[in-house]
């Protein structure tokens, strides 16, 4: 774990003046904050982080989907759940579970009081879920590569088919959703039933996050084998590095300012990575971005003459 003491910011940095003062970002020479989240779990297999700024972790081995909330208190959101796959979240209707084998899936959907029921019984091995913002779920065929869409009522609304077999789902702008295809090309699905490329990430990448700045990036591994973050580009030849990873690393989840919390069964663990922050200003109390950068220019110690 990284500790972090208390840190002398300029003033000029945050403000200018009380009467009338900017408000501009605020980067710190400084290792991001890695923390182990308090929750024992054997086989994480997928971690979202909740519009509310809670963390939903899908445990395959315990059959359960645990809560974490802003204050580390844990409870159990969901039970008996086998074949863990997924985990989606809505604002209107709660947690959905996927759960996967071959040949067939299932979507259940967990309630705010805790009612846990069976939404979608699928007839084929489905990769990936999404629940968009008004209740409807995205899930795919993954060996027939189609894409479907239902409506908060469990009925089908759409089917897309795509030219490969589909990894994963993630949602993206505008009610769609961005499917990762088997050689990393990526491929928007919209709500009108009609599909555009939309990009690649690198061959073997294995799941799909779009990041709060507006962008996809893919879960891949390097020419080492070590688990790293790979941002989406127009031409597969200019996918980049986006950064770099826990080694076994199974999924990742970003928070609203771009924080990671990740998920990884080699060690039994979840593990948050904070190098994004606000802080209030002493004068307005504005929120002020604040980043944490190994690669920021050291600061300088302001000098004093005592007579």
């Amino acid at each position: 774990m990284t500790l972090v003491t208390a840190i002398a910011l300029p003033q000029a940095a945050i403000c200018d003046d009380v009467a009338q003062h900017a408000h501009s970002p605020i980067t710190v020479r400084s290792r991001p904050v890695i923390e182990r989240v308090p929750l024992k779990v054997v086989d994480p297999v997928d971690v979202i982080v909740t519009q509310f700024g809670d963390t939903l972790i899908a445990d395959k081995v315990g059959k359960v989907v645990f809560r974490v909330d802003s204050e580390h208190e844990v409870s159990i959101v969901g039970r008996d759940l086998t074949h863990l796959s997924r985990l989606a979240d809505s604002r209107m209707l709660g947690t959905h579970v996927l759960t996967a084998q071959p040949g067939s899936g299932r979507v259940v959907r967990i309630t705010e009081t805790g009612f846990q029921s069976d939404f979608l019984h699928l007839p084929f091995t489905p990769g990936g879920l999404a629940v968009d913002e008004v209740g409807n779920v995205w899930t795919s065929d993954s060996a027939a590569g189609k894409v479907f869409q239902y409506g908060s009522d469990g009925q089908r609304k759409l089917q897309v088919s795509l030219s490969e077999s589909i990894l994963d789902l993630t949602l993206g702008v505008n009610g769609s959703v961005v499917a990762l295809l088997q050689s990393g090309k990526l491929v928007t699905v919209f709500p009108n039933e009609t599909s555009v490329p939309s990009g690649f990430v690198s061959s073997g990448t294995t799941r799909l996050n779009f990041h709060p700045e507006g962008f996809v990036v893919g879960l891949a591994s390097d020419s080492d084998g070590k688990a790293m973050l790979v941002k989406a580009a127009a031409d597969k030849d200019d996918v980049q590095r986006f950064a770099g990873l826990i080694q076994g690393t199974s999924a990742v989840a970003f928070d609203k300012l771009g924080n990671l919390t990740l998920a990884n069964p080699d060690l039994r663990a979840i593990t948050r990575v904070t190098s994004h922050f606000e802080i209030p200003c002493p004068h307005c109390g504005t929120p002020v971005p604040m980043t944490f950068s190994p690669d920021a220019p050291a600061s300088q110690q302001a000098t004093r003459r005592s007579f």
